[in-house]
């Protein structure tokens, strides 16, 4: 794992066995990036990418894969080390098998036979992360960071005239040209009721009646 950059987002408290997983993939020698601090899925995942692409380009470590793991999916090394080997050695992107709170799992496939999935636990090979941020567009942050668009969430036109929804987990996984589906699994944890806090919720009301004042 000393050559695998491990990419995790989160907006909240990770589950103690989810980070213990992150923790181990450390412990291996994996590196890793803590993405934090926004609820909205794409900018979050933009934002976590563009992390790993500074680490990539500018690193003294040297590292070809990219895995990208949620705050909600728990697994083993020996899972973790089946997918990043099987993306190494094909040079596509890799993911496991894991379930949504319906039961079923979150894929399409494509023509070419690979797949366009869920971004929970995708290995992408380094040079295939460099290749796609080469022709994505990049924008400001209100800090005026730079932040590669590798995906957005989007209404789109079908061949057959309509419209559909992509999210941006089928967007970047179809940019990276499909992704082969291991017959691995991996957890995905659905226990954590989230509440709106009432002290912000009473603050940003209140700033909006002073603004009307």
């Amino acid at each position: 794992m000393k050559t695998t950059l491990v990419v995790r987002s989160s907006n909240r408290p990770i589950d103690q066995q989810a980070n213990t997983c992150v923790l181990v993939l450390a412990s291996a020698g994996a590196g890793l990036i803590d993405q934090s601090g926004c609820s909205e899925v794409s900018f979050a995942r933009n934002q976590a990418l563009s992390m790993a692409l500074q680490v990539l380009k500018k690193s003294d470590r040297t590292f070809d894969m990219v895995l990208m793991v949620d705050d909600d999916i728990v697994f083993d090394l020996k899972t973790a080390l089946a997918v990043v080997g099987s993306a190494r050695a094909s040079g596509v992107a890799c993911s496991a098998c894991y379930a949504l709170a319906n039961g079923n799992i979150a894929v399409e496939l494509l023509p070419s036979g690979r797949f366009m999935t869920g971004l929970g636990f995708l290995a992408i090979p380094a040079p295939l992360l460099l290749r796609v941020a080469e022709s994505a567009p990049v924008f400001l942050t209100n800090e005026k960071t730079e932040v590669v668009e590798f995906t957005r969430s989007t209404s789109e036109d079908c061949p057959d005239g309509t419209r559909r929804w992509m999210p941006e987990d089928f967007y970047l996984t179809r940019l990276l040209g499909g992704a082969q589906l291991l017959p691995v699994a991996v957890g995905h944890l659905k226990t954590r009721a989230v509440q709106p806090d009432r002290a912000a919720a009473e603050a940003l009301l209140e700033s909006a009646r002073a603004l009307k004042s």
